[in-house]
């Protein structure tokens, strides 16, 4: 089926304050957490053939609208409790969100907006770590990345932010923490985090730096074994990574790890690209829901890619979320790799991220993804096929070990 690109983007706020993930066309998928699903940067307005079943009476419409401004003069002008205009403009709009019952439902003021979209481009201004919420409504510290600020500070997986610049962040949306923590580069921040492994807290005061980050590593584990770590679907990820793997794989390569652990998604295009890599025929993915008043229907099918003979196996945990596992799933039910890991986070629904005119945003929930099977992940996340358990106490990464011993296998079974 021929591919739409539609302009939309998901919201599994991968929050990588690092921050990462091309935002230009196509659903992005990231997920786990508060802020976590797809999101539409630009999304289209209801086109001209749809805005009459939309609106049926246009001065139904103007009369609303009018009675919002109505109501937002009286209380400027006579509360007891005083408001700003844009506090209340606020306010209307959050309520309007608050009524869809949705949850990744968000509004973003105008720098909060710019310093989300300006997350997307791969090149940022930040501290360099990725921070998802856990379960536990906490602010929860899953990568930090080698040469960053944080890093070269001695900020590590597995703390716990728990105050910005003094202030508590409990209770706090994580795109409202991230949007605390970034800002403009050569500026201080003050991170306050709690170090389970030692039971404090630490202080840190890291400097903000402008830095690209790649959203894959290449390395090759074992004779003729690649191991690729996808860290997030960027914008033409999957292409520069097709680029990168002809260089590396010759005529040696024998099996392909995907590690897919701690990728909270990003761009359904490169999702779907990234999955073209490693199949030659089947459904990717389908993608049901709501535009311009309508029901959508969309369906990836594969083209067939340059790696398609190899033996995959794909590396999954909990903060594996969206779009890795959209890609994940894929690959497994078509036959293409063996998961291993740990049971994924199950973020299966899409965002739309509208900018309004007074350069404000809002998010909201449009469609759902399906598998090639038929499932959707959404909080179900997906089983491995072989589980391994990490623990703080290992000191060596026994899921990465266990699936160099699967792709040996599978390499065996070919020969």
């Amino acid at each position: 089926m021929k591919r739409k690109i539609v302009i939309a983007a998901v919201s599994l706020f991968i929050a990588v304050i690092i921050f990462s993930g091309g935002f230009l066309s196509g659903y992005i998928l990231t997920g786990a957490g508060d802020y976590f699903s797809s999101i539409i940067p630009g999304s289209s307005k209801p086109s001209v053939e749809n805005e009459e079943s939309s609106v049926k009476n246009s001065s139904d419409k103007d009369s609303g609208i009018l009675a919002i401004s109505e109501t937002i003069d009286y209380v400027l002008a006579n509360a007891l409790n005083e408001k700003t205009r844009q506090e209340l403009i606020r306010a209307a709009i959050e309520g309007i969100l608050t009524e869809l019952q949705d949850r990744y439902a968000d509004y973003f003021p105008k720098e909060e907006y710019e310093k989300i979209m300006e997350s997307y481009s791969g090149t940022m201004s930040g501290i360099g770590v990725v921070v998802t919420i856990d379960d536990e409504g906490q602010v929860l510290i899953i990568k930090t990345i080698e040469g960053t600020p944080a890093h070269k500070k001695g900020v590590k997986e597995g703390d716990i932010i728990i105050a910005v610049n003094g202030k508590d962040i409990k209770d706090m949306a994580l795109d409202q923490v991230v949007a605390m923590i970034k800002g403009k580069e050569g500026t201080a921040v003050n991170i306050k985090i709690f170090r389970p492994s030692e039971n404090k807290n630490i202080d840190f005061k890291i400097t903000r730096q402008r830095f690209y980050v790649p959203n894959y590593f290449v390395d090759v584990v074992d004779d003729g074994i690649i191991y690729i770590q996808y860290i997030d679907f960027q914008e033409k990820g999957a292409e520069k990574l097709n680029g990168e793997l002809k260089k590396v794989l010759g005529s040696e390569a024998n099996g392909i790890i995907l590690d897919l652990r701690n990728n909270l998604g990003g761009i359904l295009d490169d999702a779907v690209a990234f999955c073209d890599l490693f199949l030659d025929k089947g459904v990717i993915v389908t993608v049901r829901g709501r535009s311009n008043n309508q029901e959508s229907f969309e369906e990836f099918d594969a083209k067939k890619g340059g790696y398609t003979e190899i033996p995959v196996v794909v590396l999954i945990n909990g903060y594996s979320a969206s779009a890795a596992e959209l890609a994940a799933g894929a690959l497994k039910d078509n036959g293409r790799a063996v998961i291993v890991g740990e049971k994924s986070f199950g973020k299966g629904t899409v965002q739309v991220l509208n900018n309004l005119s007074d350069g404000s945003g809002i998010k909201y929930t449009t469609a759902k993804y399906y598998l090639p099977s038929g499932a959707t992940i959404d909080g179900v996340g997906i089983e491995p096929d072989i589980t391994v358990i990490l623990t703080p106490e290992d000191t060596e990464d026994m899921q990465l070990n266990r699936a160099v011993e699967e792709i040996k296998k599978m390499i065996g079974n070919q020969s």
